[in-house]
């Protein structure tokens, strides 16, 4: 206790740095839900990219999302304009698996 007193600066450095620590590796444990920019080209359509870059849920809802996202008023696109687009959602997890070797799954 006494060490803790006396270099009380380094104390709380280290505490700091363990918070912090801590705050990335649980941050990064969530899903995170990102974007994605696509320029427009001649012949695209929103339907057209609902079926390329679409996840498993419904192209229509897909296609609301993304209307929503760049305040599409009457839900066109024109070539040369530059779109947002949600992508796949990535979820990050830690794995407590044990595998021995020679196991095989």
């Amino acid at each position: 206790m006494t060490w803790m007193k006396e270099n009380y600066f380094l104390t709380i450095f280290v505490a700091c740095s363990i918070a912090f620590t801590m705050f990335i590796i649980i941050s990064n444990s969530f899903s995170t839900d990102e974007s994605q920019h696509i320029n427009i080209e001649q012949g695209d359509s929103l339907w057209a990219l609902a079926q390329e870059y679409g996840t498993n849920e419904d192209k229509l809802k897909w296609i609301d999302k993304v209307i929503a996202m760049n305040n599409l008023q009457d839900g066109h696109i024109k070539a040369g304009e530059v779109i947002i687009i949600p992508v796949i959602e990535k979820s990050y997890h830690f794995n407590h698996d044990t595998e021995i070797a020679g196991d095989t799954k």
